[in-house]
């Protein structure tokens, strides 16, 4: 994990022990992440590993936030299961006790059944759920990349449920949950293969209204549903089928779940990310890491762009956060 500053100039290097580093938590000056796929650790000021959490009978990927009360919910995937990225586990911070919360098989029986394992795959990635966001205290907002749909679940800890999903409705249609799917109130092309999508409250807005934003990476793609002509979808233009070329954008919604509604409010085209990358509001300003073009900028909210950086060597730049570390390492 590398930490640059604001000037592009590399001013730390965390080893991690394989796979990588998600994101960054903070609690009682000590930081959490991960550092396998099997493994998150809290770490000191001084750089001491204070603990070691194991993940069990799952392996994680793509994400973990804190719930409510700190414990830690974390994207996994069953490591006998022929299935993969469909499942959402809790970790208890102080215990390290683990409870799988969500199977996302339980909540989407029918669909699953139309899915199919690609020739050159070892699981069946049906869903791949990239990102988790916190909505109140029993709801989350979550991310397929594989039906290009967001989807908010509410009562994770009991008896979870779908409460609604953006997504195409040509996709979803006659599937049984096309009636879960927002209206979109103004026309636009819908997200594909999104990442990063987070939960932004506004007080200045009515109950029941708030924005989520994401990274569109814009790729219209699903190798599990290989029978789906998303070139055919009316829900999408200018979107793109393969990784070669293209635009991939940051997309802010406003979502009215009282009238049970969507619109965008607010889109920046960037560097084409067929795959991963990440997208950060910050003071103001929006943080977007296109992963495949191993380049990450910093534009203003009306999308100027400040400044852009480049690197070279491996295959991407998975994510990109900005963190102050202060009450860290700095006061």
């Amino acid at each position: 994990m590398r930490l640059y500053d604001n000037y592009g100039i590399i001013r730390s290097e965390i080893p991690i022990v394989s796979y990588r580093s998600h994101r960054i938590l903070f609690e009682n000056n000590t930081m959490y992440f991960s550092i396998s796929s099997t493994k998150i650790v809290s770490m000191e000021q001084t750089g001491y590993v204070s603990k070691i959490y194991d993940t069990g009978n799952y392996k994680l990927h793509h994400d973990y936030i804190f719930d409510s009360n700190n414990n830690i919910l974390v994207l996994a995937s069953e490591k006998e299961a022929k299935t993969s990225e469909d499942k959402i586990i809790m970790i208890e911070k102080d215990s390290g006790n683990i409870t799988e919360l969500v199977d996302l098989i339980d909540l989407l029986p029918d669909y699953y059944s139309t899915t199919s394992l690609p020739d050159s795959a070892e699981d069946l990635d049906w869903m791949h759920i990239n990102s988790l966001a916190l909505i109140d205290k029993t709801s989350l907002i979550i991310s397929s990349r594989e039906t290009s749909t967001i989807i908010k679940l509410d009562n994770i800890y009991s008896n979870p449920t779908i409460d609604y999903m953006i997504g195409s409705d040509n996709f979803w249609q006659e599937s049984g949950y096309d009636s879960l799917l927002l209206n979109k109130t103004n026309d636009f092309s819908m997200q594909a293969g999104q990442h990063s999508v987070t939960y932004v409250e506004d007080n200045s807005l009515p109950q029941g209204q708030y924005y989520l934003y994401l990274y569109n990476n814009n790729l219209a793609v699903s190798t599990t549903r290989p029978d789906y002509d998303w070139k055919s979808d009316s829900n999408y233009s200018n979107t793109y089928y393969n990784l070669k070329k293209g635009t991939s954008y940051y997309y802010k919604y406003l979502v009215d779940e009282n009238n049970r509604t969507v619109e965008l409010v607010s889109s920046i085209p960037v560097a084409y990310s067929g795959y991963v990358s990440s997208v950060q509001e910050l003071d103001g300003n929006v943080i977007i890491d296109s992963g495949i073009a191993m380049s990450w900028s910093e534009y203003s909210q009306d999308g100027t762009l400040l400044k852009t950086f480049k690197t070279t060597g491996g295959k991407f730049v998975y994510r990109v956060f900005k963190y102050d570390y202060l009450d860290y390492w700095f006061q």
